[in-house]
């Protein structure tokens, strides 16, 4: 199995080789995209602006979102967020040369590669799909592992977009298909092959609280708010109001319809799993047709109908994968993004349909939109099947490799292995400490108030008693009282 500190030593080792690498090739391929300088002062800085707005809000969705999305487990917080760190930092300069690699090949033009800020865009973008991936594994791998992950699932996620969209010419603008989904199933992949199946049963590190469920849910309120931004972000800006539109009806349904069903599957009760994750399921659905003209009330049936998918996986098709097939999937990646995903993929092949029988929904704009015009419905169908298939295959294929040549975290679920750890005589008051001294300070002053309450009561009864035996010993008032 080999040694924490062995293991931390090859990170060290191979993360170093493969920065160095990505620092050589900056130095050699990259240069700031001519078209933004300083002759073209005003369009330069509007240009900026108006994709930085867009990029800061991927940002904030990939590492806040993520992060704190997947701090649901009680005991590995720190790996959750600060992971989420790492390799949305590592993953944002190797897409860059990948997204390049392929670009110019497709060109059939090698130079200089410009970098702008759609160039950082896309960056994010690729790391949003390695923090699906990581959804699957979480808890799971160490962080070898997960650099060996990024490294290789970016050379496959790049090779799915020079296929979808530089090949098929698919249009995909909130990335259901190339993102989610590819995401999603890299993950499934990979985690039926690393997941022995001892791992697969019940850790006792395995497990939320109220606290590390609330910080979870807070990810979910950063991911639901900026999704528009991630649809909208590289959308053309004709068509961008279409996106915010259609995505923020969307991801409404879909919340609704999560609350509802799981309602339904919990007796009544909201189960914090199903809110975390299935409310933000319309968002993923609507992306490959976002800037389509779908209509608002087809974007609330896509919503609707992703949140009832994604909650039925959740509370069905999850325990049924591991109990039946041994695919332990700890964030339920396949809920949220593969089965949404593609559920939207099937509705861009809808939509382009829809729209080869109707050019005049898109105002000339047809041929702008679809590309490839009367066999766009091909292209979609060619993007769906090839996402699905190269995504599953290339996850199972790292699994194996990284089966073969590294080994899993010895402590799963828990920070203890690879975090540093506060001394307890450092360590601050716990919230759940807080709130065991409160629940004592409350229950004290109960038990006070009950035994005033006590003693008023005993007070009221003697005072009542020494009433009546004082009217007996006067004879005086009883006659007085008869005589009335």
């Amino acid at each position: 199995m080999g040694s924490t500190k062995t293991n931390q030593r090859n990170l060290v080792i191979i993360l170093t080789l493969i920065q160095t690498f990505m620092l050589i090739i900056a130095g050699v391929w990259f240069k700031y995209d001519e078209s933004l300088d300083e002759t073209k002062e005003n369009e330069t800085d509007h240009r900026s602006e108006y994709y930085y707005t867009y990029y800061s809000d991927v940002a904030v969705m990939i590492i806040i979102g993520f992060g704190f999305l997947m701090t649901f487990l009680k005991y590995y917080g720190k790996s959750a967020a600060g992971l989420t760190f790492l390799l949305t930092t590592f993953c944002v300069q190797w897409v860059m040369i990948i997204n390049a690699f392929f670009f110019q090949a497709y060109e059939e033009k090698w130079e200089r590669y410009p970098v702008s800020v759609e160039t950082l865009i896309e960056g994010m973008f690729g790391a949003g799909a390695v923090m699906i991936t990581f959804g699957a594994v979480l808890g799971k791998t160490t962080p070898l592992q997960l650099i060996l992950i990024a490294f290789f699932e970016i050379i496959f996620y790049g090779l799915n977009i020079y296929l979808c969209i530089h090949n098929f010419k698919a249009i995909d603008v909130g990335g259901s298909l190339i993102i989610h989904t590819f995401g999603a199933y890299f993950g499934i992949g990979l985690t039926s092959i690393l997941t022995s199946e001892q791992e697969t049963k019940n850790s006792s590190h395995e497990t939320s609280d109220k606290w590390s469920d609330l910080f979870s849910l807070f990810g979910t309120i950063f991911l639901w708010l900026f999704w528009p931004s991630f649809n909208g972000a590289l959308a053309p800006p004709g068509n961008r109001f279409r996106v915010i539109i259609n995505t923020v009806i969307s991801l409404c349904g879909s919340a609704v319809f999560s609350f509802l069903l799981s309602a339904i599957f919990n007796n009544g009760k909201f189960n914090v799993v199903d809110i975390q994750n299935a409310t933000l399921a319309g968002g993923v659905a609507v992306g490959a047709s976002a800037d389509l003209f779908v209509t608002p009330v087809g974007a609330m049936g896509i919503g609707a109908l992703a949140g009832t998918i994604s909650t039925f996986g959740f509370n069905k098709i999850t325990p049924f994968l591991k109990s039946r097939f041994n695919i332990q999937d700890t964030c339920g990646v396949n809920n949220l993004h593969g089965l949404p995903g593609l559920l939207g993929g099937l509705f861009g092949i809808i939509n382009a349909a829809i729209a080869e029988n109707d050019h005049t929904l898109y105002n000339g704009a047809y041929n702008q939109i679809f590309p490839e015009g009367k066999n766009q419905v091909k292209s979609q169908v060619g993007a769906f099947f090839t996402t699905f298939a190269l995504s599953l295959l290339s996850g199972i294929l790292t699994g194996v490799i990284l089966k073969f040549f590294t080994r899993n975290a010895n402590k799963p679920f828990s920070d203890k292995e690879f975090w540093v750890q506060e001394e307890e005589s450092t360590e601050l008051p716990t919230f759940s400490k807080f709130e065991t001294d409160q629940d004592q300070i409350e229950l004290s002053e109960r038990k006070s108030q009950i035994k005033l309450s006590s003693q008023s009561s005993n007070e009221n009864l003697n005072s009542e008693k020494s009433d009546d035996n004082n009217s007996l010993d006067n004879p005086n008032l009883i006659s007085s009282g008869n005589s009335d």
